[in-house]
């Protein structure tokens, strides 16, 4: 079995988080943030600026030109989508996958988490935990690449299980007697993230009444439906309302004011997004 003491020795050998991420951060979110200061950043990070070229080109944003340069392609994407995605390749490069994992669906499942719950924070008009829910969605499942990367030997036999249709979670803790969920929280502190978002990865399992933790357990519901996690994934269903933490999300516009439909379709488009831009960040 693998200790909590043993996990946190082996994750300060994990990267930083890249100070690329931190640096887009702070200028996004200073209301008099020009387009020069963000390419200022991008130009210290030639691998990151050249995926933002490729996504500006992409089916995702192209309309009836191609842009040639970076600053064309910051005032397409916009400054917000500049930093989640940004935020997200940096993220990406810097811990891709491990031994075992299969990294380009890994990262497509939870980009696509982050903005479902970007999406859902904007559609009960929660703004405030916009940029949270996002990176906790981004990172809700750090703690499977922490294991697979520091405890190769051991997490074999979990990826093996599941493989064979035995549940992450349940896998985990019969095989190492700690959980993704655990190890991700514990990377989460060693990053020096905020306690709710430390609980929201923690917890994204089996939250309790926590807004952005019931908001990350939804949306990763609703990815793992259309992206499959691992075969016991490929028969999950669950009636939407049923769900404990989408009366916590949802508290404020049940019955008639949710649009089921939009919030369907809305999805479908965020996941074609993930695995359009995971795809162009693993072509580097």
């Amino acid at each position: 079995m693998i200790t909590s003491e043993l996990v946190r020795q082996r994750v300060r050998t994990l990267p930083s988080m890249p100070t690329t991420v931190m640096a887009l951060g702070q200028a996004v979110g200073d209301d008099r943030c020009t387009v020069d200061r963000v390419l200022g950043i991008l130009a210290q990070d030639p691998a990151l600026s050249a995926a933002l070229l490729r996504l500006a080109n992409s089916v995702m944003y192209v309309r009836d030109d191609r842009v040639m340069d970076l600053r064309s392609a910051v005032m397409r994407l916009g400054f917000d989508s500049i930093f989640n995605l940004g935020q997200s390749a940096a993220i990406i490069r810097s811990i891709s996958g491990g031994s075992h994992l299969d990294p380009l669906l890994l990262w497509q499942h939870s980009v696509a988490v982050g903005l479902v719950a970007k999406g859902l924070c904007r559609l009960v008009k929660q703004d405030q935990h916009v940029e949270s829910a996002y990176l906790a969605g981004l990172l809700h499942d750090i703690g499977k690449i922490a294991l697979d990367q520091c405890f190769a030997e051991a997490y074999g036999p979990v990826v093996a299980a599941m493989a064979e249709g035995a549940v992450c979670l349940e896998a985990e803790r019969v095989i190492l007697g700690v959980t993704h969920a655990e190890v991700g929280a514990m990377v989460a502190v060693q990053w020096n993230f905020p306690e709710p978002m430390v609980r929201a990865i923690r917890d994204h399992h089996e939250p309790s009444d926590d807004f952005l933790t019931c908001l990350i357990q939804l949306s990763d519901l609703l990815v793992r439906t259309r992206i499959p996690n691992s075969p016991a994934d490929e028969n999950l269903a669950f009636v939407l309302e049923e769900q404990p933490s989408f009366k916590t999300v949802f508290a404020g516009i049940q019955g008639a004011d949710l649009d089921e439909e939009r919030l369907t379709f809305g999805i479908d488009d965020e996941l074609e997004h993930a695995i359009t831009f995971v795809k162009l960040v693993f072509q580097e």
